[in-house]
């Protein structure tokens, strides 16, 4: 035992010391602040990804108008259209008109089609669009190409019919090279 000149020094009784502070209280103050912290990024991130949701679905929605139930055309999916095509891909351009392009495609990976994309603006190029489709869809002769759908999205018109092996009439007609 030590001794000092004033006298001798009392045991000291570790039992009757105060508590250290352990480093983890102060992290169980912040974890309420954390939940809090990532459930309000949770949330923004869910909202943003349902706004992209709902910006895609107005964006590439196609409304039926009260034409296409009178006269019972067939209406295809931009989508099935796009990959039909090969998203309209050089290799399968055949050709372009004073109406616009006709793309080859393959309809349910076994019935060849012919896929016309036609862009109009204004009311003209609806009302065109929607007289083309009617009476496409109310003529049929032996001698004429069948529609078999057809595909509206904003600005952008398809008509979709069969694809003709020999080709158009057009080029039977005026192609001065062939016999």
């Amino acid at each position: 035992s030590f001794s000092t000149s004033r006298g001798s020094l009392q045991r000291l009784d570790i039992s009757r010391l105060p508590e250290v502070p352990h480093p983890r209280a102060e992290h169980k103050n912040l974890t309420p602040l954390f939940i809090v912290l990532l459930g309000f990024l949770a949330i923004i991130g869910l909202s943003t990804l349902f706004g992209i949701y709902c910006f895609k679905k107005c964006k590439y929605a196609e409304v039926t108008e009260a034409w296409e139930k009178e006269f019972g055309a067939h209406r295809f999916s931009y989508k099935y259209l796009y990959k039909a095509t090969k998203g309209f891909n050089k290799d399968g351009f055949l050709g372009k008109g004073g109406f616009g392009e006709v793309y080859r495609g393959n309809l349910f990976l076994s019935r060849e089609i012919a896929v016309k994309r036609m862009t109009h603006n204004g009311d003209q190029g609806v009302k065109q669009f929607v007289a083309e489709v009617v009476s496409m869809r109310c003529l049929k002769h032996r001698n004429l190409v069948p529609l078999l759908g057809y595909c509206r999205r904003k600005h952008e018109f398809l008509l979709v019919s069969d694809y003709m092996t020999n080709g158009s009439l057009d080029e039977h007609l005026f192609d001065d090279q062939k016999p």
